[in-house]
């Protein structure tokens, strides 16, 4: 259990393009942060955010014992393929050590997981009850940790609540932005649909998440999905760069071709995205 002096307080275990921001947004309503990072250097930069500095890599099952009491946990860390580790063993393994070992567990946990979990190809539209079956090594993984933190929470009577987030663009985060101005052939199907969610919203979405009593899974995407083609049209003309043209994609992983909802967020967390869709979030990129 949380310590009493813990109360209103959040981990974020990983401190990454999205974990910096929820962070900030979980400061400004009043909570105490702490969050990881594996990297000491960061040190400076999260306290000067009003952030306290955990030196933890979720692969040494010897850093758990760095993990502070909390009421919550936003558990979201990045997975980096230059650590030479299977998806599984970070975003399973470290998670499965974690809810094991670490000294003080929270009440609450949000889990960030990813809509490739869905494996629909037709351009229907899904949403949290719709079939499951991932076809990418990182949506196996990110499911298999759902149902180990919805075991979890039965067993130990906690809270959780899982985000399967989109693909998350941004300031910094922009999909291609240097092939596009390049005037270079985008590899794929324009005429499959893209999920986007601006960073700003996933991370609004997570404190929505904090402050809701509702456990269960929600679908975090913009309003209006986007095909492909319309996306990269669109950011060749605010970027000035050539129109785009299209080649066949030749990497074997599965893009995808769905439509996600993201209606049970903005109905049962309170949730709102400030940018609808690409065509207003992208104009916060420059």
């Amino acid at each position: 259990m949380a310590h009493p002096e813990s109360a209103k307080s959040l981990l974020v275990v990983g401190y990454g393009y999205l974990g910096q921001r929820a962070a900030s947004q979980a400061i400004k309503a009043g909570w105490k942060v702490y969050a990881t990072s594996r990297r000491i250097e960061k040190k400076a930069e999260m306290e000067s955010a009003g952030v306290e500095f955990i030196h933890f890599d979720i692969t040494r099952p010897e850093d758990l014992d760095h993990l502070p009491a909390s009421s919550a946990w936003l558990w979201s860390p990045a997975f980096d393929r230059r650590q030479g580790l299977p998806v599984h063993e970070v975003i399973v393994g470290g998670l499965k050590r974690a809810l094991n070992q670490a000294p003080a567990l929270p009440q609450k946990v949000i889990y960030t997981s990813t809509t490739s979990v869905y494996h629909q190809s037709g351009g229907e539209w899904v949403n949290e009850t719709s079939a499951t079956e991932p076809r990418t090594d990182s949506g196996s993984a990110n499911l298999e940790a759902e149902q180990l933190l919805k075991s979890w929470a039965m067993e130990q009577d906690r809270q959780v609540i899982t985000l399967r987030l989109s693909g998350l663009y941004g300031p910094g985060r922009w999909i291609r932005r240097a092939s596009i101005q390049a005037g270079e052939p985008i590899a794929c199907e324009p005429d499959t649909w893209l999920n986007l969610v601006h960073i700003d919203d996933a991370a609004s979405a997570c404190l929505a998440a904090l402050g809701t009593s509702n456990s269960g899974t929600f679908c975090i995407t913009d309003n209006r999905p986007i095909l492909r083609r319309d996306f990269y049209e669109t950011s060749a003309r605010l970027l000035q760069a050539p129109a785009p043209s299209f080649t066949p994609p030749t990497s074997p992983d599965f893009a995808g071709n769905k439509r996600v909802s993201n209606q049970k967020a903005r109905e049962n967390l309170g949730w709102e995205p400030r940018f609808g869709d690409v065509n207003s979030g992208l104009l916060d990129c420059f």
